[in-house]
């Protein structure tokens, strides 16, 4: 498996568990953005609003 194909496997793992949670829990858009940028400023990242 290549490294792109690993980043869209990863990238549609964590979509699916971010939609679960939103109907599981109803998360607003406000908070997936939330937990998204705890995660990502781990690795240097940061989530923008577009």
């Amino acid at each position: 498996m290549a490294v792109s194909e690993l980043n869209r496997d990863i990238q549609y793992q964590i979509y699916n568990l971010l939609k679960s949670l939103q109907q599981a829990e109803k998360l607003k858009n406000k908070d997936i953005r939330i937990l998204l940028d705890k995660v990502v400023r781990k690795y240097g990242g940061k989530v923008v609003n577009k």
